[in-house]
């Protein structure tokens, strides 16, 4: 997604959606990013460069956990982990390998991502605002528990670049641009929901074990 190298602070914000009642989780991330007009490098924090092409990795330091999935799973504040970079189009994604993994607490944990929702421009929806321009776009997924090999959740999440001190015209003009990120996950996690087969059969089988016992007390 080569929009520009980001010149400012880039919020990462992933929206784990699953059910309402779910209470809210936040994971806090460091990172260096480059970001062109179709893709998006991370670098190796807190260096920056070198950014690692698609669909290589660069890393980022854990800043900030509350309960949830990820302190559950050991994850914890100055710890490390890799993401990798983008260079994707909008719709579904066929990455090699999981979007984000982490070195040590958490290690179980993987996020995949699945697909670019289409933005006002490619895969990135541009504003102006007082801070700078932002650009950001939307990345959908799941998480990983490599433990128990399954799903821990489906996400949907936003990553926002803001350039501070730009325009959204003056990005068109400086692109590439390397910056350091700040981000923040904030999630709704629930566990995965049983498959409606398994539902299915679990109701036959409880139709079953009533109809049997109603002809024992018949037979009596």
């Amino acid at each position: 997604m080569r929009l520009a190298q980001i010149v400012g602070s880039a919020v990462l914000g992933t929206c784990f959606a699953v059910a309402a009642s779910a209470s809210p989780i936040q994971l806090g991330l460091n990172g260096d990013a480059q970001v062109g007009s179709n893709y998006i490098d991370f670098g190796q924090y807190p260096n920056g460069a070198p950014y690692t092409p698609a669909p290589g990795y660069g890393t980022f330091e854990v800043s900030l956990v509350n309960a949830g999935v990820f302190s559950s799973a050991g994850v914890t504040t100055g710890e490390f982990g890799t993401i990798q970079s983008l260079n994707e189009p909008p719709g579904a994604v066929t990455l090699p390998g999981p979007f984000m993994t982490f070195d040590t607490g958490g290690s179980n944990l993987e996020l995949f991502a699945t697909n670019i929702p289409p933005g006002a421009v490619g895969p990135f929806d541009l504003t102006d605002t007082p801070d700078g321009a932002v650009a950001s776009f939307d990345v959908d997924g799941y998480v990983w528990d490599t433990n128990t090999n399954s799903k821990v959740d489906t996400f949907t999440g936003t990553f926002s670049a803001t350039f501070d001190g730009e325009t959204v015209a003056d990005l068109f003009g400086s692109l590439p641009i390397d910056t350091p990120f700040s981000a923040t996950f904030t999630a709704n996690v629930i566990p995965d929901a049983p498959e409606p087969s398994t539902l299915s059969l679990f109701a036959l089988g409880l139709l079953g074990a009533g109809y049997l016992a109603s002809r024992r007390r018949l037979s009596r």
